[in-house]
């Protein structure tokens, strides 16, 4: 592909979130602030970076910091992006550029880093992400900082630029996504530098994790003033390579039965279980399009597959763009919410907010589901759809419900606060299809039961073997907090 070919790509990538002007005249570097996309390669985020400060002239400075008030911060998710932290330092410097990290913790603040590293900047290159802290944090330095800031879509194949306005309906997504994929899933993007790596000063002093193994990023964690009573997932380790060796097993033991086998959370190879490194950046999507293109798959394995990746997460992303809070209640359709609180007032069993978070309810299928959440990081795709359901009857109103299967999800998995995950909730809460008849506390919002899945093979043992799991405790408060509630509105 030809250069302009692909800066044209990475500037469909690209919007401005205020309108400073870029200015080269005696600024040291542009400054690339990942958040989460985060891996070297494959990125556009740098890649757009790279070819501001090659035009430039100027040096790209790569900053990645992890603060310890963002909601939810926990061993679990401080040891996941750390590690995937580490793994991004060493492959920007071996793309020659100067890499920096800052740990926030009480005895070593630094505060307004972003700010105080774009003094010397030229711009501000950042993720595009349409929730969560990445979106709020982009906000808020393009509003109050003086330098320009860009952000860049790394999440998707094909980007949430491409379309000029919001496609409502999957179908309608996917007729407009699929004509692009080819121009966007074959582009090479890679820039490469021009300019020396930045060797000048630094305004504090980085967080150098190079060869720190778990325990040592344990102790650090320990320090940071976090959530400490949710451990790490023990079947999860965030760095590139732990990404790329998983991937490497899924496309050989799930990729070729995917459209046979996805629907039994019992069997080991139904489901890929990418999802964690999917939300953090650390793997790309059109790594995975152009693997499982050319792999020797049949077709149906290869466009079920394909459509799960691209269309499916590729629309949850293009809905969050669109939608003001996508986390909130309000996201969910105007009927969906009528009906829902129509019947706000129908009899209820509310359970206690402990009881849920370590799935000790009386419905085994919920327990099992909940407990991988707690236990293993992650839940399967199928018991995310019976598990969504069950909470509303299990809480004082619709709001309580919508705010709890949030907290769980944002809380206790490596890829909650993600379009794709906010978005099966709001599925549960009815984006899909109404229901045939009207039912107490759902309204005209579908039920769902178990009666399909525990009809799979190996389901009903595998599922009283889950719900059967030993659970540590937690620190959960007595009921969501007003402030909780309140972000998911």
């Amino acid at each position: 592909m030809p250069e302009s070919d692909a800066l044209d790509l990475l500037r469909l990538r690209t919007r401005r979130l205020n309108t400073r002007r870029v200015i080269s005249k005696g600024r040291d570097y542009v400054l690339c602030w990942l958040q989460q996309a985060l891996r070297a390669e494959h990125n556009p985020v740098l890649d757009t970076a790279i070819a501001l400060g090659n035009d430039r002239g100027l040096p790209v400075v790569v900053y990645h910091g992890l603060d310890n008030r963002y909601p939810y911060a926990s061993h679990r998710l401080h040891r996941f992006i750390l590690e995937a932290s580490q793994s991004l330092g060493e492959g920007v410097e071996r793309r020659g550029l100067r890499f920096c990290r800052y740990v926030r913790r009480p005895d070593t603040l630094e505060e307004g880093l972003v700010y105080r590293l774009a003094e010397r900047a030229a711009a501000i290159v950042t993720d595009d992400m349409p929730t969560y802290v990445a979106r709020w944090q982009a906000d808020r330095v393009a509003a109050r900082g003086e330098r320009p800031v860009l952000v860049v879509d790394a999440a998707c194949s094909v980007p949430l630029n491409a379309f000029e306005t919001h496609l409502g309906a999957t179908e309608a997504f996917r007729a407009a996504h699929t004509p692009l994929r080819p121009r966007h899933l074959d582009a090479v993007l890679t820039q490469e530098p021009d300019v020396p790596r930045y060797g000048g000063d630094l305004p504090f002093e980085p967080d150098d994790l190079a060869g720190w193994d778990g325990e040592r990023l344990d102790r650090l964690i320990a320090s940071c003033g976090v959530d400490m009573t949710l451990p790490p997932a023990p079947t999860f380790h965030g760095s590139r390579d732990a990404a790329l060796d998983h991937w490497a097993w899924a496309l050989a033991e799930v990729v070729p039965d995917y459209n046979r086998t996805r629907n039994n959370p019992a069997d080991p190879t139904s489901s890929t279980r990418l999802s964690p490194w999917m939300h953090f950046g650390v793997l790309d999507p059109r790594e995975l399009a152009r693997a499982v293109k050319s792999a020797d798959l049949h077709s149906a394995a290869r466009w079920k597959f394909l459509d799960e990746l691209l269309t499916w997460r590729e629309y949850y992303h293009h809905r969050a763009r669109w939608l003001d809070a996508p986390a909130g209640l309000r996201s969910v359709p105007s009927w969906a919410k009528a009906t829902l609180a129509e019947h706000a007032d129908d009899p209820r069993n509310p359970l206690p907010l402990d009881a849920l978070v370590h799935g000790e309810t009386g419905d085994e299928t919920w327990n099992a589901a909940q407990k991988q959440f707690l236990l293993d990081g992650w839940m399967h795709n199928n018991l995310r759809m019976y598990w969504v359901k069950q909470i509303l009857p299990w809480c004082e109103t619709p709001e309580e419900a919508w705010a709890i299967a949030c907290y769980l999800n944002d809380r206790l998995s490596l890829d909650g606060r993600d379009p794709s995950t906010y978005g099966g909730i709001r599925w549960g809460f009815g984006q899909s299809k109404k229901a045939y008849k009207e039912t107490t506390v759902y309204g005209w919002v579908p039920r769902k039961t178990s009666g399909a899945l525990r009809k799979r093979k190996g389901v009903p043992a595998w599922l009283e073997e889950q719900a059967g799991r030993p659970v540590y405790r937690i620190d959960v408060p007595d009921k969501l907090p007003a402030e909780v509630a309140a972000r998911y509105a």
